[in-house]
C-alpha cells in the first residue's frame, strides 16, 4: 500500500491548481518538476556547501597590502570570483523555478536564508557590473560576500538548539537593547552638558606652540597653566615650559570625547563596556578636577554595565533552557517509541529461539552435554537480565562493573560452544585450562581496588616528573626524566596489556576511560618512534599532559563531582554546536574586516599588532575583540585609518555590532549551558542522595521485621512499632531542610517567624542566672525591645562613618583625635550589647547560647580586639607591639553586622556561603585543567621569552654594546645600553605558567602574551614577529574552556544557589513559588485611586478633562521627545546651523534650550 494523503492535496496536484512559480509555471509543469527534484536533490545541497567553503577558502588566501596593493595571488584569485557567483546564480535560479519569487506562502523570498543568497547574488552582480561601467569605492558592496558562511548554518541540524534559542530570543533581547540605549542616550547628553569641548586643552610648548609636551607617551588634558586658578585634581602645565592651549584634537585622535551626541553616545558605550573607562575618568580629572566627576562615572558603570547588560544574560538563559527541554522532550519521546518497537521485535526474536530450544531439546538425537550447556545459557542469561534490572543500567563507563561475568566468549551461540568442545579435546586440554584459570586471576587483579589506586598513583608520579620540568635545568634531571618517561610509558603500556588480556578487548574497549589511555599512550609511542627517526618532538608530547585527566577515574568514588563531570560531557554537542556558530561568526567579521580595514592600518609609528591584513591576523584580531581586551584601541585604529574622526566614525559601527553579538549574545550562550549543566548535576546528585536514603529506611524496615519475627518466635507475642511517624515520614522535603539549615545554628532562637516577643531560654546563664533571675530578665526586656536592633544599627552606620572619615596618612591630626573619642563610645556601645546578649542567652554551652551563633562570635571578635587595642594603645608596650596596634583594624567588619539586620541582605550572603560548599567541587577540576594547560605551555615555550632590547638582534651573545633608537617626531636619536630580558609573564617553570596563565584568563593584557608566543623562536633566541602563528590555537582554547566556559560555570553555581535558597523556604509550605507570587501581589495589589473634581461644569474640571486625556499624553511625549533631540542637538548644531540663522531663529532655540535645562 501507499502512503495516505488528505483527498484534497490529492485531487490539487492531479489539477496543477497549486501556486503557480512566477506567474507561468504550474507544479505539474516540466520545467518546475525537474528543477524541484534538483534542489531537492542531495548531491546538489553537497555541491551547495562546498562551492560555500571553496568561496570561504579564497576569500581567506586574500592578502592586502596598503595604498590598494595587491599580490599575485590575489590578482588571480579575484579571477575566480564570477565563477563562485555564476554557481549561486544558477542556485538562486533553480530555487526561484521550483519555489516561486515572493508572493505564496514557502516562496524562496518567505525565507530568511534565501533572501540573505539573495542579496549576496545581487551585490555580487552590481559588484562586477560596477567594476566595468563606474569608478567608485566597491568595498561595501563586496562586503556582503562575507554572509556566504552564513548558508552553512541553514544546513547544519545540529545547530537548531542553540540557533533557535538565539533567534527565539531576539525579540525580548531588542527591548533589552532599546532600554541599553535609552540608559546610552540620557548619560551621552548628561556628558554633553558636563564636558562638551573639555578634553580639547593640553600643554603646548613656549618654543613652538604647535609641539605638543606629553609628560609620558602619550598627551593629557590640561585645566590651566596657572596654578592659582586650577580646580583640585586637575593636571595644569609647567608655567616654565608650556602653556594650556584649546586646539588640541583630543585623545585617541580625537574620537574620545562629548563634542556632539554621537562622539558623546560611542565614548558611553565603551564606558560600559568597561574597556578604557578608567583612562577616560582620569582625562576628565585633569581637565575638570576630580572633585565631582565619580558622580558621573560610578552610576554610569554600575547601571549601564553591571545591571542592563547583565539582562541579556537572563534572557539568553531562558530561553536556552526552554528550548533545549522542548528539544530534550522530544528526542525521548522518539527514543521510548524507538525502544517500544526493539522490544516488540526483540521479543518475537526470543520467543522464536526459545521454540527452537525446546524443538533441540525435544529432539532424540540432542546429546545430555548439548541440553545441559543451553539449560546453563538459559540460567545465565536470567541472571544477566535480574542483575542488570537490579543495577539499573547495561554497562558503566569502566570495568568494574563486569565483575559477575565468567568469559565474554560464552554466550547463545553454537559457534562459541564447539570452539570450546574444541579446547577441552586432546593435547591442548590442560593448556587452555591454566590460561583460563590465569586469565581469571589477572582479572580478578585487575578489579582490585589496591590495583587501581597503585595506577592512580603511577599517573601522580608522572604527573610530578613532567611538571617538574622547567628552563635551565641541571643535565642529571633532564637525563632522569628522559628514562623516567620511559619507565612510565613501559609501566602503562603494561597496564594497557594485562587490562586487555583480562578483560578481552570487547570489554576493555567499552570503558571510555580505557580508550583514552589507548590513545594517549598509542600517541607516545609514535612520538618516541618519531623522535628515534628525526631528532625534535613532533608536538605531541602535549599527550603526556592529558594523562592527567585519569584522575577524572577517581569520580568514580565522589558522587557530585561524578555528576558534574558526567553534566559537562552530556552537554558537549551543544557546546560544539556553540563554538561552530561562533566559528562562522568569526570567520564572517574576520572576512568583513579585511574587506573593511585591509592594508589600512598603516600609522607613522608602524602597523600595530592587530590588525586586518591577512587572514590569520584578522581572525585574532576579531577574537581578542570577542573577549574585550583593547576592542577600543582596535576601533580608534580603524576609525584613524578611514579618515579620522570627521570621515571614518561610520565604521565605528563594525566594532560596535561586533561586540554586541558576539561579546554580550553569543559569549552569553556559554553560561546559558553552564547554568543548564550544574542544575542537571545537582538534581543528579539529589536523586542519588534520595535513592541512598530510600535505600536506607528499606534496609531498616526489613531488619524491623526481621526482629519482629524473631521477636515472634521467642514471645509468641507481636511487638508494637514505636516509631514516631514523623521519624518515619522524612523524605525528600526533610532531607533538604537539613541540608539548607547549615548556615543556621542552634535551635534557630533568631528566626523571625514567632510572633511577639522571643521567650527566654530554658536554662541557666553562665551556670549563675536562672531564668527567673530579675538581672537576666532586665537584659531579656533590653535586648528584645522593638527599636534595641534598630539602634545598633544607626551605631554600626555611625561607626561606619567615622571609619571613613579617618585621615590615613597624618595618624595624630587633630581629626584623628576626634574620631577616635568617638570610636571610645562606640566600643562602648557594642560592649554593652554583647555583656547584655551574654547575660540572655549565656555563653556556650546549651542550645542557643551567643557562642553557638556565628555573627554573635564576629560582633564578640571585633569588640574584644578593640578592647584590647585601647588597654594597649595608651602605653608603650603597644605602641611597639605592632600586632596589638594592627587588633584595630578589625573595626572594619563592623559594617558585617548589618547583615544579620537585614532579612534580604542575610539571604544574598547565605546563598554565597551555601554555594562555596559546591564550589570546591568545580574549583578541582578548574585547577586540574589549568595544571594541565601549564604543563602544555611548559613543553611548549621553555625558555623561549627572551628578549633583546635591540630588536635587530636574537641572542645573549649578540645583545652587547649600545644601539640607537629613533623618534618618529624628527627628534635626535638616543644612544641606549642592549640588554638581554625576559619577559614579564613567561612559562619557564609551571607554577610561572600557571601564573601566567590566570593572567590571560582575566582577559587583562593578553594579547600582549599571545604575540610574543607567536613570536618565540627557539630556547635561548630572540622573537621574531609572527614567527609561528599556529601557536595562537593553544589561547583559544584555553580561552574556551576557562574563560568561555569554567569560570562562567562559578556564576552558574551562585546562581542556581540562590534559586534554590528562594524555593527551599517555601519547602515546608503547602504552596509553590508562583502560588506565593499570586497571594503577595494580592496582598499588596490597591484599588486604582483617581482625582476627580466635583464639580462637572467648573473650569478644574475641563482642565482635568484635558489633562488625563490620551491626546494630552501623546503631546507630552511629543515635547519630551523634541526636548531630548534639542539637548542631543546643543553642541553639535549650535556651531555648524544655528550660527546662519536669522537672530529671532537663534534666540528662539538658545531659551528653548535654557527652559529645558
Amino acid at each position: 500500500m501507499g502512503s495516505k494523503r488528505p483527498i484534497s492535496n490529492m485531487a490539487a496536484a492531479s489539477s496543477g491548481s497549486g501556486p503557480t512559480s512566477l506567474f507561468i509555471l504550474t507544479e505539474k509543469n516540466i520545467i518546475r518538476r525537474y528543477t524541484r527534484f534538483i534542489i531537492e536533490w542531495p548531491p546538489f545541497e553537497y555541491a551547495v556547501l562546498l562551492t560555500i567553503i571553496a568561496n570561504c577558502v579564497v576569500l581567506a588566501l586574500e592578502e592586502h597590502l596598503p595604498g590598494g596593493d595587491k599580490t599575485p595571488l590575489a590578482r588571480k584569485l579575484e579571477k575566480t570570483e564570477p565563477y563562485f557567483l555564476g554557481i549561486f546564480c544558477v542556485e538562486s535560479t533553480l530555487k526561484i523555478l521550483a519555489l516561486g519569487f515572493a508572493l505564496h506562502r514557502g516562496s524562496y523570498l518567505r525565507n530568511i536564508w534565501n533572501m540573505m543568497d539573495f542579496v549576496v547574488v545581487v551585490t555580487g552582480s552590481m559588484t562586477i557590473f560596477a567594476e566595468a561601467n563606474v569608478e567608485f569605492d566597491l568595498r561595501m558592496l563586496r562586503s556582503f560576500r562575507v554572509l556566504r558562511p552564513l548558508k552553512l548554518v541553514s544546513r547544519i541540524p545540529s545547530l537548531q538548539v542553540v540557533l533557535k534559542s538565539i533567534i527565539k530570543a531576539m525579540a525580548p533581547l531588542l527591548q533589552i537593547g532599546l532600554l541599553v540605549l535609552f540608559a546610552i542616550v540620557i548619560f551621552a547628553i548628561i556628558g554633553l552638558e558636563f564636558y562638551s569641548g573639555a578634553l580639547h586643552k593640553t600643554c603646548y610648548s613656549i618654543e613652538d606652540l604647535n609641539e605638543i609636551l606629553a609628560e609620558g607617551e602619550l598627551a593629557t588634558p590640561c585645566n590651566t597653566d596657572n596654578a592659582t586658578q586650577a580646580v583640585a585634581g586637575s593636571y595644569i602645565c609647567d608655567y616654565n615650559s608650556s602653556l594650556c592651549l584649546e586646539k588640541w584634537e583630543g585623545p585617541n585622535f580625537g574620537i574620545t570625547s562629548f563634542d556632539n551626541i554621537g562622539f558623546a553616545m560611542l565614548t558611553v558605550f565603551q564606558c560600559i563596556t568597561m574597556e578604557g573607562w578608567t583612562s577616560i575618568l582620569y582625562w576628565t580629572n585633569d581637565a575638570l578636577g576630580s572633585s565631582y566627576n565619580w558622580v558621573y562615572f560610578v552610576p554610569l558603570i554600575v547601571i549601564g554595565s553591571f545591571f542592563m547588560l547583565n539582562l541579556v544574560l537572563g534572557v539568553l538563559s531562558g530561553e536556552f533552557a526552554k528550548e533545549r527541554e522542548r528539544v530534550e522532550n522530544r528526542q525521548a519521546f522518539l527514543k521510548l517509541r524507538r525502544q517500544q518497537q526493539l522490544e516488540r521485535e526483540l521479543n518475537g526474536y526470543v520467543e522464536w529461539i526459545c521454540k527452537a530450544e525446546e524443538v533441540i531439546l525435544a529432539e532424540e538425537r540432542t546429546t545430555e552435554e548439548e541440553k545441559l550447556h543451553i539449560m546453563e545459557a538459559r540460567r545465565r542469561a536470567a541472571a544477566k537480565r535480574k542483575k542488570l534490572k537490579h543495577l539499573g543500567k547495561s554497562r558503566s563507563t569502566d570495568t568494574e562493573d563486569e565483575e559477575n561475568e565468567d568469559e565474554p566468549d560464552e554466550g547463545f551461540s553454537r559457534a562459541s560452544y564447539l570452539k570450546s568442545k574444541v579446547k577441552n579435546k586432546g593435547a591442548c586440554k590442560r593448556f587452555w585450562r591454566a590460561e583460563k584459570r590465569l586469565r581469571f586471576k589477572i582479572r580478578h587483579t585487575v578489579k582490585q581496588q589496591w590495583f587501581y589506586w597503585f595506577v592512580i598513583v603511577l599517573v601522580f608520579f608522572n604527573t610530578v616528573c613532567v611538571a617538574v620540568e622547567h628552563y635551565n635545568q641541571p643535565p642529571w634531571l633532564t637525563e632522569f626524566l628522559y628514562y623516567a618517561e620511559f619507565a612510565f610509558l613501559g609501566l602503562f603500556m603494561t597496564e594497557m596489556c594485562i587490562k586487555m588480556y583480562a578483560l578481552g578487548p570487547r570489554i576493555y574497549f567499552e570503558s571510555s576511560f580505557n580508550r583514552f589511555d589507548c590513545v594517549v599512550i598509542s600517541g607516545s609511542i609514535f612520538e618516541v618512534i618519531w623522535s628515534a627517526f628525526k631528532s625534535g618532538s613532533f608536538g605531541l608530547s602535549v599527550l603526556r599532559a592529558l594523562r592527567l585527566l585519569r584522575v577524572f577515574k577517581v569520580t568514580k568514588y565522589w558522587s557530585s563531582l561524578r555528576n558534574l563531570v558526567i553534566s559537562l560531557l552530556s552537554s558537549m554537542r551543544s557546546i560544539l554546536s556553540l563554538l561552530f556558530l561562533l566559528f562562522l561568526f568569526i570567520l564572517i567579521f574576520a572576512l568583513l574586516g579585511m574587506q573593511l580595514f585591509g592594508g589600512a592600518f598603516n600609522f607613522p609609528e608602524g602597523t600595530p599588532p592587530a590588525n586586518f591584513n591577512s587572514f590569520p591576523i584578522a581572525l585574532l584580531t576579531v577574537f581578542q575583540i570577542l573577549t574585550g581586551e583593547d576592542w577600543n584601541e582596535v576601533m580608534y585604529q580603524g576609525i584613524e585609518s578611514q579618515g579620522g574622526s570627521r570621515r571614518g566614525m561610520i565604521y565605528s559601527l563594525y566594532f560596535i555590532i561586533l561586540v554586541l553579538f558576539g561579546n554580550y549574545t553569543l559569549l552569553n550562550v556559554f553560561l546559558a549551558i553552564a547554568v543548564d549543566n550544574l542544575a542537571n548535576a545537582q538534581e543528579l546528585t539529589a536523586a542519588e542522595e534520595e535513592q541512598e536514603e530510600e535505600d536506607k529506611e528499606k534496609q531498616q524496615q526489613e531488619l524491623e521485621k526481621e526482629m519482629e519475627a524473631l521477636h515472634m518466635g521467642s514471645d509468641g507475642s507481636p511487638k508494637l512499632d514505636t516509631t514516631s511517624p514523623s521519624k518515619k515520614g522524612k523524605g525528600k522535603r526533610g532531607h533538604k531542610s537539613e541540608g539548607n539549615g547549615d548556615a543556621k545554628t542552634g535551635d534557630n532562637v533568631d528566626d523571625d517567624d514567632i510572633m511577639g516577643p522571643k521567650p527566654m531560654l530554658p536554662y541557666s546563664s553562665m551556670f549563675i542566672l536562672s531564668p527567673t533571675n530579675p538581672v537576666r530578665r532586665a537584659a531579656h526586656w533590653v535586648v528584645n525591645l522593638p527599636y534595641f536592633d534598630f539602634f545598633i544599627m544607626v551605631v554600626i552606620s555611625l561607626s561606619s562613618i567615622a571609619l571613613a572619615a579617618e585621615d590615613p596618612v597624618e595618624e595624630g591630626s587633630f581629626r584623628n583625635d576626634i574620631l577616635n573619642y568617638f570610636d571610645y563610645a562606640f566600643t562602648g556601645v557594642f560592649t554593652v550589647e554583647m555583656v547584655l546578649k551574654v547575660i540572655d542567652l549565656g555563653v556556650v554551652f546549651h542550645p542557643g547560647s551567643y557562642c553557638r551563633d556565628l555573627w554573635n562570635i564576629l560582633d564578640a571578635t571585633v569588640v574584644i580586639c578593640a578592647l584590647v587595642a585601647f588597654a594597649f594603645s595608651g602605653s608603650s608596650t603597644g605602641q611597639n607591639l605592632s600586632t596589638i596596634k594592627s587588633l584595630r583594624v578589625l573595626r572594619v567588619l563592623r559594617p558585617l553586622k548589618t547583615i544579620k539586620r537585614v532579612p534580604k541582605l542575610k539571604a544574598v550572603f547565605d546563598c554565597v556561603v551555601n554555594s562555596l560548599k559546591n564550589v570546591f567541587n568545580i574549583l578541582i577540576v578548574y585547577m586540574l585543567f589549568h595544571f594541565i594547560f601549564a604543563v602544555v605551555a611548559v613543553q611548549l615555550f621553555n625558555g623561549k621569552f627572551f628578549y633583546c632590547t635591540d630588536d635587530s638582534k636574537h641572542t645573549q651573545d649578540d645583545c652587547q654594546g649600545d644601539y640607537f633608537t629613533f623618534a618618529y617626531d624628527k627628534r635626535p636619536p638616543e644612544v641606549k645600553r642592549r640588554e638581554w630580558k625576559s619577559q614579564l609573564f613567561h612559562y619557564d617553570n609551571v607554577m610561572a605558567a600557571m601564573l601566567t596563565l590566570f593572567a590571560v584568563q582575566t582577559g587583562e593584557g593578553w594579547p600582549q602574551v599571545l604575540q610574543n608566543s607567536m613570536a618565540a623562536t627557539q630556547e635561548d633566541h630572540g622573537p621574531i614577529l609572527h614567527y609561528r602563528i599556529e601557536m595562537s590555537i593553544f589561547y583559544i582554547v584555553y580561552f574556551i574552556v576557562f574563560p568561555f566556559f569554567f569560570v562562567n560555570i562559578f556564576v552558574a553555581l551562585i546562581i542556581i544557589t540562590f534559586q534554590e535558597q528562594g524555593e527551599a523556604e517555601l519547602q515546608d509550605g503547602e504552596i509553590d513559588k508562583n502560588q506565593k507570587s499570586c497571594i503577595d501581589f494580592a496582598i499588596q495589589a490597591k484599588p486604582l485611586e483617581r482625582y476627580m473634581p466635583k464639580d462637572r461644569e467648573s473650569f478644574k474640571y475641563k482642565i482635568w478633562r484635558v489633562v488625563v486625556s490620551t491626546p494630552f499624553e501623546y503631546f507630552i511625549m511629543t515635547l519630551i521627545v523634541l526636548n531630548t533631540l534639542l539637548l542631543m542637538m546643543k553642541v553639535a548644531l549650535t556651531r555648524v546651523l544655528f550660527a546662519n540663522f536669522p537672530p529671532i531663529f537663534h534666540r528662539l532655540y538658545v531659551d528653548a534650550s535654557s527652559n529645558n535645562n
